[in-house]
C-alpha cells in the first residue's frame, strides 16, 4: 500500500514537471510567433512609409487659419477612376506644396529627368531601382490640377528621411527631413490670398472626406495594376497592351487608343 502511494506521488510529480515544461515551451513559442508578426509589420514597406509620413506631418504642424493649411494622407480616386494617395499637402501664401515622403536608407542617386533612381546599400553590394519620386509627384499634381481647375500654383517636393544620403541627387525639388521646416519660409513667384488658400483647402478636404476607397484597397489596386501590366492587359480599360514607338522611345500603349490613352514606357 505504501509502495503504491509512493509511486502515485512520484507519477504525479513527474506529470506536474512535464506539464510545467510543456507550458514553458508553449509560452516561448507564442512569444517568438508574436515577435515575428510584429517584426514583419514594423519593417514592412507600408509600415516604414507610415512612420516617415508621421514624422513629416509633425514638422508641418496643424492648420492655422489665414497662415497655413495642412492635409495629410489624401486618398482619392482621380478623373480616370484610379486610386491615388498623396502623403502631404501644405498650403500657404506661396503656393500648394505637394509633398512625397520617402523613408529609404542608403545612398540615393538620381536626376530630375531620369525615369528611375537608384538606392545603393551594403557598401555598394546591393542596388535597388525605384520610380523617380519627382515624376510620381508630378502625376499627383496633374490630378490635383484637374480637380481644382487651376495650374501654376503647385510646388513639387520630395522629402527623404535622415537615414538616406541624398547628396548625389541633382534636383531642387528634393529635401532632407531636416530641411523641411525651411519650406514654411521659402518664397516663390506665387501669391495666394487668404480666400484662395481657404478655397483650395476646403475643396481638397471635400475630396478627402468623399473618398470611398481605403488605404488597403489602394495598395491592393497598385498590386493588381502591376499584375495586369505584366499580363499585357490595360489596367484602365481592360484592353490589350501593344508595343509602340514614341518620341522618347518604345512604350506599351492600349489597343483602344484614342479612347484609352494609357501607356507605360519600357524599363
Amino acid at each position: 500500500m505504501t509502495f503504491d502511494l509512493l509511486s502515485a506521488i512520484i507519477f504525479a510529480t513527474d506529470l506536474g514537471v512535464f506539464s510545467m515544461i510543456f507550458a514553458v515551451i508553449a509560452f516561448v513559442i507564442t512569444i517568438i510567433v508574436i515577435a515575428i508578426i510584429i517584426g514583419k509589420k514594423t519593417y514592412s514597406p507600408e509600415s516604414k512609409g507610415e512612420r516617415g509620413e508621421n514624422r513629416v506631418a509633425k514638422i508641418l504642424g496643424d492648420t492655422i487659419s489665414g497662415e497655413q493649411y495642412v492635409i495629410n494622407d489624401l486618398l482619392f480616386q482621380n478623373e480616370n477612376g484610379q486610386s491615388c494617395q498623396i502623403d502631404h499637402i501644405f498650403i500657404n501664401k506661396f503656393g500648394i506644396w505637394v509633398i512625397e515622403t520617402k523613408n529609404y536608407t542608403g545612398n540615393i542617386y538620381g536626376q530630375e529627368n531620369q525615369r528611375e533612381w537608384t538606392q545603393v546599400l551594403a557598401y555598394g553590394n546591393k542596388k535597388n531601382k525605384f520610380y523617380n519620386p519627382i515624376k510620381q509627384n508630378a502625376t499627383h499634381i496633374h490630378h490635383l490640377s484637374n480637380y481644382l481647375k487651376v495650374k501654376n500654383v503647385f510646388i513639387n517636393v520630395v522629402v527623404f528621411l535622415s537615414h538616406a544620403d541624398i547628396t548625389n541627387i541633382v534636383s531642387n525639388n528634393v529635401y532632407s527631413i531636416y530641411e523641411l521646416p525651411t519650406i514654411k519660409n521659402q518664397t516663390t513667384n506665387i501669391t495666394l490670398s487668404i480666400d484662395k488658400m481657404e478655397y483650395y483647402y476646403n475643396k481638397l478636404l471635400e475630396l478627402k472626406n468623399n473618398a470611398t476607397i481605403t488605404k488597403n484597397e489602394h495598395i491592393e489596386n497598385i498590386y493588381k495594376m502591376q499584375q495586369q501590366i505584366q499580363q499585357g492587359i490595360c489596367p484602365r480599360c481592360g484592353g490589350k497592351l501593344v508595343l509602340r514607338n514614341g518620341k522618347y522611345g518604345q512604350f506599351y500603349g492600349c489597343s483602344n487608343f484614342p479612347n484609352c490613352k494609357f501607356k507605360k514606357r519600357i524599363e
